[in-house]
């Protein structure tokens, strides 16, 4: 079967339903549009807040694995993308990360109309007192016996009823992801999304695609199971950083794009907890409220405040048998912290193909980011036992779990070192993945130029996180959108000339 556009889009997280949004105004003056997004269209009350019954809003359970199988990666599955799955944590893109990447015409001045505009359509706030629960309020209280930087984080939310399960889907629609505001705009100016719709390859102004069947209790799309030919004047990938560079080398632009792929960051991360003596307040509230930057520049990572369900929270631990079991039973009295490091953009990691063609995470964590890691640890020890913790547990200690008193503060740097990093056992994961179509000048080492079209294309275009030459260092879901912004700048800019 043959379908006829003007424009298509592959995708609809963060890249591709605000890009969508912002051609509203050529769906309304006639264009044909249309988004092809690869999971189902989910409804508010799926999110049963059950978290293994969730697991299926994500990536192969949430746990994607690294080759190596050292790091697992979260990234969600549906309408919506990640936003279905993030807690709204809302950064600009640093100024100075972006003088670091170095696109010409992407600039500081640039983004921050965007950020903006975006960040007023998207309801960002700063959180109020009522938001704050008990493990923030005790993450605020040991940073600042320490003399450590903390600040507060902004979300976009709207309506939140503190329901606490932000990762797993959020039944009210309080988080203002692409599900809640572009998705549902674009779809009343009569741009068409088409849920459970595979994209096998990228042909000359054409896509090869499969739409499945829907499951059960999400919303049906226009479009019957069966194989499809898709023409279109221009086409936008926004399936993601593994998505979108594994979907053109499927399309054999690896050929004469040697960049594509190429210089994959993660921001490897370790959650880390703290056992409180009293039970607390983590699972209602906002799960993030406050981070701490305090070690950015010098160590090279964040500190945030998080919250995660049980079954997770027993990966995160690094822990097994019996003393897994013993420390679960001290979930109510857990204080939580995640770290987030600044990962190097190396051409040695990168996105590939398995040999069923789908993509395959190539990425070894560095020395370096080890090393970070495991100085956070030790600060983040320091900020529990500030908090009031009476016991850490700590992957990269000489003993995971050890109490206050136990280790002295100078030598934590020594008890908890790279030494005990052990790869495929060290509980490091990730859920924000970044490059492998960065932006460039250079077709040997970039593969779109500052606005997101294909070098030697002018129909094929990129917008989302592979964009990105390095990584943001912060979450990056606000960055993705204004890179999206710019793209659809373009597009518009350009769509009298479209053949």
């Amino acid at each position: 079967m043959n379908k006829d556009y003007d424009l298509v889009i592959v995708g609809s997280g963060a890249g591709g339903g605000t890009l969508a949004s912002r051609l509203i105004p050529l769906a309304q003056a006639g264009a044909k549009i249309a988004i092809l997004e690869s999971g189902p269209h989910y409804t508010r009350d799926y999110f049963t807040q059950r978290e293994l019954e969730m697991m299926e809003l994500l990536w192969r359970g949430g746990a994607w694995p690294t080759k190596d199988g050292a790091i697992t990666m979260a990234a969600g599955r549906g309408v919506g993308g990640s936003t279905m799955l993030y807690t709204g944590v809302t950064f600009r893109l640093p100024d100075d990360v972006c003088g670091e990447w170095g696109v010409p015409g992407l600039t500081a001045e640039d983004l921050r109309p965007r950020f903006e505009r975006i960040e007023e359509e998207i309801h960002v706030i700063e959180p109020g007192p009522e938001m704050v629960n008990d493990n923030n309020r005790l993450f605020k209280e040991g940073c600042e016996k320490l003399g450590y930087q903390v600040e507060t984080i902004r979300l976009n939310v709207k309506g939140c009823q503190q329901n606490g399960f932000c990762n797993i889907g959020c039944i009210s629609g309080g988080k203002q992801g692409t599900l809640e505001v572009q998705i549902p705009a674009s779809v009343q100016a009569g741009i068409d999304l088409i849920p459970n719709c595979h994209v096998a390859r990228v042909g000359e102004r054409s896509l090869e695609v499969t739409v499945g069947k829907t499951p059960p209790g999400t919303h049906d799309g226009p479009w019957t199971p069966g194989d499809y030919a898709v023409r279109a004047k221009r086409i936008v990938l926004s399936a993601g950083a593994p998505g979108t560079p594994a979907l053109l080398l499927r399309s054999g632009y690896g050929e004469r794009l040697p960049a594509l792929g190429k210089y994959f960051t993660l921001h490897p991360a370790l959650t880390v907890y703290g056992v409180y003596p009293e039970d607390i307040k983590n699972y209602r509230g906002y799960p993030k409220t406050y981070y701490s930057p305090q070690f950015s520049e010098q160590d090279h990572y964040y500190l945030e405040t998080a919250f995660y369900y049980p079954f997770v929270s027993t990966k995160h631990l690094g822990l097994w048998g019996r003393e897994l079991k013993e420390l679960m039973k001290c979930y109510n009295r857990f204080m939580t912290q995640i770290i987030l490091n600044h990962d190097e953009a190396l051409e040695s990691n990168y996105i590939g193909l398995d040999a069923k063609g789908n993509p395959e995470i190539n990425y070894t964590i560095s020395a370096e980011s080890v090393e970070s890691l495991c100085r956070a640890q030790a600060q983040s020890a320091r900020i529990f036992f500030a908090a009031g913790c009476d016991t850490v547990i700590m992957p990269c200690a000489d003993r995971p779990v050890f109490k206050r008193g136990e280790v002295a503060d100078a030598d934590l740097e020594r008890f908890i070192s790279s030494k005990n990093y052990l790869a495929n056992k060290t509980p490091v994961a990730a859920a924000h993945p970044q490059g492998g179509c960065r932006m460039g000048t250079d077709p040997a080492t970039s593969v779109t130029d500052g606005r997101g079209k294909v070098h030697g294309t002018d129909w094929l275009y990129v917008s989302d996180a592979s964009l990105f030459p390095k990584s943001s260092h912060v979450n990056p879901y606000l960055t993705i959108m204004a890179l999206a912004d710019r793209v659809a700048e373009e597009l518009v800019g350009t769509s009298s000339s479209w053949a």
